[in-house]
């Protein structure tokens, strides 16, 4: 849970947030107190929240009033168009392919020929593979809101110039049916992170 204070003394809430629920849990926390927003991995190679699969956590933010605050938005760097190939992950201090399945030398290449084809249509739109996913994201609403992380200032810049990108409803169409035309291959995050996807808090008497 994500709260913000703004009277730590007083003991005051501002806002408060939750981070990987399911359904469930986002409609018995919102009986207690309203919800600003939950934290949740989101990007057109991520889309459980839109889907059964994800307890339908998008259809119930919005019924709620919820913003999403989407969490890897580049899928760890995935989405960015920069990674050639496995020689791409496989510095000292990079535990991508060790810890996450979509980048193990055998998911890696295929989800490269993906990305390549985002980063297709990325050139032909004027901009970057980063810029077109952030775009796309925000295209869903205007209560979605993608965090990137990023260490270098020149991808924070390329990141906020994905405002001034605008994707026309068959736009957002294509980078659909784009991923939907592939297999991403390998779980999205760490495996031992499976049993806490959609996680549902036990219910105390």
């Amino acid at each position: 849970m994500i709260i913000e204070l703004t009277n730590s003394s007083a003991g005051k809430i501002k806002h408060i947030g939750l981070s990987g629920v399911n359904s469930n849990t986002l409609r018995r926390a919102y009986k207690i107190a309203p919800a600003a927003a939950v934290q949740m991995e989101y990007s057109p190679f991520l889309l459980d929240i839109e889907q059964p699969s994800g307890t339908s956590m998008l259809e119930t933010c919005r019924e709620l009033g919820v913003a999403v605050v989407c969490y890897s938005p580049l899928g760890r760097g995935l989405l960015t168009g920069t990674l050639t190939g496995r020689q791409s992950v496989t510095g000292a201090s990079d535990l991508r392919a060790t810890h996450f399945p979509r980048f193990s030398e055998e998911n890696l290449e295929g989800n490269v020929k993906l990305v390549n084809q985002l980063k297709a249509l990325a050139e032909k739109k004027g901009c970057t593979a980063s810029q077109l996913t952030i775009a796309w994201i925000l295209k869903q609403g205007n209560d979605m809101i993608p965090i990137p992380g990023t260490k270098k200032i020149k991808h924070l810049e390329e990141n906020w110039s994905s405002l001034d990108v605008h994707l026309s409803d068959d736009e957002e169409a294509e980078i659909r049916k784009l991923v939907d035309s592939f297999d991403i291959l390998g779980f999205h995050s760490t495996p031992a992170a499976k049993s806490f996807d959609n996680a549902d808090t036990k219910e105390e008497a």
